[in-house]
């Protein structure tokens, strides 16, 4: 089958619909898609006009689908739209360890592109981790050759501003295995459902997001697969490896930052973009890490003007 988001497509919904709470964001758009070991799940929209560009949207650490629902509206105006929950995120089951890497993501993107025979022309939108994730992506897979033409890379607050060197080299080792243990994943998810600690990081951010986000965002960390797939992801992050190679990426790259965001400061990750992506031009506007979340109408336009002008 080749997916075009404005023609039928192989999925099942209904697994899907058993799967998410029945006021999930765009839960009528869901169908799970079985690809190698992975069981993901998916949210299709059609564009409202003809369109050959695929828009795929990739979320963050600890993040799903949920998080782009106010933009989907908006860039089905110009665009199919496909988003995904990242391998142990949100819904999609079945993840290892190794699939919790950002080259073990990629290749698990990659076999998912095949599964669905996607083709055509790409444009990949990711928010904090997806960023680094669509560069990891790009620059193991996009060809001139190949089927699937990348036009764009747009990152959103991207997190590439590596961990403290103290953390990468002597803590790392000893703490991802204890994060990722299922007895800590299934304590911290409990202690998620039954206090303020959600809020509280959602607070950290320094982004104003509805109460609805917060709602999905408390429900996804009182799901222990969930939370042992945003540590796991968090503690297999090698940014130095991407940072070292960036300077080989061709595509088209557009960073957009919030002045406000405590997680990745401005100032680190704009001489760190100058440094290992060069070409990539930088727009940092007023807000928090969850710059899409409180601005989803500019963010959709942001988006638009890259496509269309850049």
């Amino acid at each position: 089958m080749t997916v075009n988001c404005n023609r039928h497509f192989s999925g099942d919904a209904e697994a899907a619909r058993r799967l998410l709470p029945a006021d999930w964001p765009h839960r009528q758009a869901s169908v799970l898609i079985k690809s190698g070991e992975l069981d993901w799940h998916l949210q299709f929209h059609a564009s409202r006009k003809p369109s050959g560009l695929t828009l795929l949207l990739l979320h963050g650490t600890g993040s799903s689908t949920h998080s782009w629902a106010d933009l989907i509206e908006g860039l089905r105006e110009f665009a199919c739209v496909m988003a995904v929950d990242l391998p142990g995120h949100g819904f999609t089951r079945g993840a290892t360890q190794r699939m919790l890497t950002l080259p073990g993501m990629a290749d698990e993107l990659q076999r998912l592109f095949t599964t669905l025979k996607l083709a055509g022309q790409l444009a990949i939108v990711g928010h904090s981790a997806g960023a680094p994730l669509a560069i990891e992506w790009a620059l193991k897979f996009a060809r001139p050759a190949a089927p699937l033409q990348l036009a764009h890379i747009i990152g959103l607050n991207p997190s590439l501003v590596p961990p403290p060197l103290l953390y990468t080299t002597m803590l790392g080792p000893v703490v991802a295995p204890i994060a990722t243990s299922s007895p800590m994943t299934g304590m911290l998810a409990f202690i998620a459902a039954n206090t303020r600690m959600v809020d509280q990081l959602l607070d950290s951010t320094e982004s104003k997001i509805p109460e609805t986000h917060r709602r999905n965002y408390r429900y996804l960390f009182s799901q222990p697969n969930h939370v042992q797939g945003a540590m796991g992801f968090m503690a297999g992050a090698d940014l130095p490896s991407i940072l070292e190679r960036g300077k080989g990426l061709q595509i088209p790259t557009h960073f957009l930052i919030g002045a406000q965001d405590t997680w990745v400061k401005e100032g680190p990750l704009k001489d760190v973009i100058r440094i290992s992506f060069p070409r990539a031009k930088i727009t940092t506007w007023p807000g928090g890490h969850l710059l899409h979340e409180e601005l989803p109408t500019e963010v959709v336009r942001y988006i638009q003007t890259i496509i269309f002008t850049a």
